[in-house]
């Protein structure tokens, strides 16, 4: 089937890096796949965004025809990711795409409702203001923030983004968040106060830890980097590795982190950890279809990818593997796929990410692949086709393409002082065998 492909600008050519590092692992048509991919996805963050705060939905129809009217701020941090990678490839011109990120930089800062500098998780599009009860959050505080940070390391010749994402980092207050086990807490609640459940496992929380400890003001001490669990941990093959069944887990903080380039105070390296944890995945799903040929038969190196999405049942919490030994659906799983697990593996897994992506584009088609990339979820086995897509998945998989195609958010994030310093405060070293 022949892909329709829109580019904002004619005569795409692949990357340098494309061209050279990854040539073994991206083949130039790959490289236009996922151009495309990419341009598709952001085309989201542009219709999916209030035209006078720039604040992005939730989600969205596959089709566009209708958006959500309350913000998810984490849509928010990977649209300002998003719009410097626009910037960086001139899908739009730059002054236009600055302005967008200059509009919604200083809505999140002077009429985003927030507590001691912690967003609402959602927020009413059109005037900034909490909705749906959400709590103060933590973690997407930190994504936001986080995009603030590689949109001003993109835009460093604009000082009011440079002055805007600088005042949203530094009126966090880091601390008032901080429980007596010195783990973070997960929010807070104008009706109920301090959310009592905590940041005290291995999770999405090293963006948000590493951020908390590095921050310029009021930042954490060091020692909350060892007061989290390491657990739970499973094994695979030989290799044992921190293991949390959704994949987006592995793949946020690993969307701005660079942990290529650094060990942990133990020597563990967090990317390593990410690509035993998406290579899992796939064998776990593999194994689910070899036993479970009727429902689940579709499942295996062609078709792979389990985070939380959206489901013919409801939203789901679901991944894999969960147990070491166990290759059951645990969670309902139920044959469907979710291709934002795959895209967000990218720099981790690229070709076993690219055999699902390129395969599922080619075997169902529009039907799946349309206006903003991929759709949410889909599930082979019944037929079933999600009808939206979701701002953070749509995000996460055009920044780890970016991130395995130039590293350029990699780069844009890691000139921040406090990206450095949160790494080296907390004990990380830098891996001597990639410098």
């Amino acid at each position: 089937m022949k892909r329709r492909s829109f580019l904002f600008v004619s005569g795409l050519s692949l990357p340098p890096l494309v061209q050279a590092a990854n040539a073994d692992v991206v083949a130039r048509d790959d490289g236009l796949f996922l151009r495309d991919m990419q341009q598709r996805c952001y085309r989201y963050f542009l219709e999916a965004s209030h035209p006078a705060t720039g604040l992005i939905s939730d989600r969205s129809a596959a089709d566009g025809s209708r958006s959500s009217e309350h913000s998810s701020i984490a849509a928010c941090g990977f649209g300002l990711a998003a719009h410097a990678i626009a910037a960086d490839q001139e899908w739009l011109p730059r002054g236009e795409i600055a302005e967008r990120v200059e509009v919604l930089l200083r809505t999140l800062v002077e009429r985003a409702d927030h507590e001691r500098g912690f967003l609402y998780h959602f927020l009413n599009r059109a005037d900034a203001r909490r909705t749906w009860n959400s709590e103060a959050s933590t973690i997407d505080t930190a994504l936001v923030v986080a995009g603030a940070m590689t949109a001003a390391g993109c835009f460093s010749e604009e000082r009011s983004i440079v002055a805007l994402a600088d005042a949203l980092y530094r009126r966090v207050e880091w601390t008032w968040m901080l429980g007596s086990d010195d783990c973070l807490h997960m929010g807070w609640t104008p009706e109920d106060g301090t959310i009592p459940h905590r940041w005290d496992h291995f999770s999405e929380l090293l963006i948000l830890v590493l951020l908390a400890i590095g921050a310029p003001e009021n930042p954490i001490p060091p020692r909350c980097w060892q007061a989290w669990n390491r657990r739970p941990i499973l094994t695979f093959g030989d290799t044992s590795f921190l293991s949390y069944p959704p994949l987006f887990v592995h793949q946020y903080p690993a969307a701005f982190f660079d942990f290529r380039r650094f060990r942990s105070p133990s020597g563990r390296s967090y990317f390593d950890n990410a690509v035993t944890a998406h290579l899992a995945q796939i064998q776990f799903m593999t194994d689910l279809g070899n036993k479970y040929p009727d429902q689940l038969g579709h499942y295996g190196p062609r078709l792979w990818g389990l985070t939380s999405s959206d489901s013919d049942a409801g939203y789901r919490d679901w991944g894999g593997p969960y147990q070491d030994g166990r290759c059951e659906p645990d969670r309902g799983i139920d044959g469907t796929l979710v291709p934002s697990a795959a895209a967000g593996g990218l720099p981790f897994v690229p070709r076993q990410a690219m055999e699902t992506l390129r395969y599922q584009e080619s075997q169902f088609g529009d039907a799946i692949y349309g206006r903003y990339g991929f759709v949410n979820a889909h599930n082979p086995a019944s037929g079933w086709i999600d009808s939206d897509v979701i701002g953070i998945d749509t995000g996460i998989s055009l920044l780890m393409a970016e991130n395995l195609i130039s590293g350029s958010v990699w780069d844009w994030f890691g000139r921040h002082p406090a990206a450095i310093r949160g790494l080296r405060l907390a004990g990380f070293s830098r891996d001597e065998q990639i410098d």
